[in-house]
């Protein structure tokens, strides 16, 4: 059977797609996992688990390089529940220029507005009032991240 040039070109691309490797962490976001799991290890002996959604990457800076975010959200250990959070959040860790922040969220999300990068962290109560409800961080990046208001 016989295929025009742009059946194969079309295919040569799509394929090149599909089998490109993600880029591997880094070492920072690789020694996070690791003492995650050396911590649930210490603990009655557990067995540490993560999905593929535990490292992240999206451009906080806007410099054209990918930012790492290592959400504990998606980390578990067997033999504790609250290992890396609790009411007030989970851990949330963005390295940056080779430096890891670290924050609590109970979720957080990337939000694009006018080309700006935004992380918004669903927070505590505590950390907006003294009342129950809805707080939110929302955090940029300029030589460091900055609360917005």
């Amino acid at each position: 059977m016989k295929h025009s040039p742009w059946v194969c070109l079309t295919l040569l691309i799509m394929s090149s797609f599909v089998f490109a490797a993600p880029s591997s962490p880094s070492p920072i976001a690789k020694n996070i996992v690791q003492n995650a799991k050396k911590e649930c290890a210490q603990f009655e002996n557990g067995q540490f688990e993560t999905t593929k959604h535990a490292i992240t990457r999206h451009d906080l800076t806007g410099d054209g390089h990918p930012e790492e975010i290592i959400d504990a959200g998606q980390f578990a250990c067997s033999t504790s529940v609250s290992m890396w959070g609790g009411s007030g959040g989970t851990m949330l860790w963005v390295i940056v220029n080779g430096k890891a922040y670290e924050f609590l969220a109970n979720r957080w999300k990337i939000v694009d507005f006018d080309n700006q990068q935004i992380l918004l962290l669903a927070v505590h109560p505590s950390e907006c009032s003294d009342s129950i409800g809805p707080c939110y961080r929302a955090l940029v990046w300029s030589d460091g991240f900055i609360t917005t208001q």
